[in-house]
């Protein structure tokens, strides 16, 4: 009798709980241990000009230009992937060593204040590509548009930008910031 109403009291205190899985646990764990976050001044020449610094953050990415990519992140990827159906690997895009880490997020939506430029200009920007090596020192993002995700079977994706970032103080690990 104990054990019936233990167990009833049980189901019913899990059916008023939240059954939706947090956002956390929706992202795989290798995910979780490769994603890069924080803040990270512009290094190239593009990045200076269109864009600014860049804050990255879990849901997505903010700009110093006041433009702001929401994104959701799929599975890693690695330098030596390719981009496209017979074509440069994320190394060869980024002009990288074939290890580095890949972080492919799908953008959700992109906010851009009055007069500022979309990422890809014109075109609506799908795909962004965090690429760094294990210390994240530097973060080349790549832009992709086209309604595929980028990568050895993708007809229709085509990187539209390219920018470079910098960590202004240190590497960004999971670990927290390296010195």
């Amino acid at each position: 009798m104990r054990f019936s109403i233990a167990a009833a009291l049980l189901l019913a205190l899990a059916a008023c709980g939240n059954t939706e899985p947090s956002a956390r646990d929706t992202i795989a764990p290798e995910v979780r241990d490769l994603r890069v976050n924080g803040d990270y001044k512009p290094s190239s020449n593009t990045a200076r000009a269109i864009t600014g610094g860049m804050v990255v953050q879990t849901g997505g990415l903010s700009f110093g230009n006041g433009a702001v990519l929401y994104t959701r992140t799929l599975n890693p990827r690695r330098g030596g992937d390719l981009l496209a159906k017979n074509g440069d690997s994320y190394a060869a895009a980024v002009v990288g060593p074939g290890a580095l880490s890949v972080e492919l997020r799908r953008v959700t939506e992109q906010v851009l204040p009055a007069g500022v430029v979309g990422l890809c200009g014109a075109e609506r920007p799908e795909y962004v590509a965090l690429a760094y090596d294990e210390r994240a020192t530097t973060i080349t993002m790549l832009v992709f548009s086209g309604d595929e995700p980028p990568g050895p079977q993708a007809v229709n994706s085509r990187v539209c930008a390219r920018f470079g970032y910098a960590a202004p103080d240190g590497a960004r690990t999971r670990e927290g910031v390296v010195l």
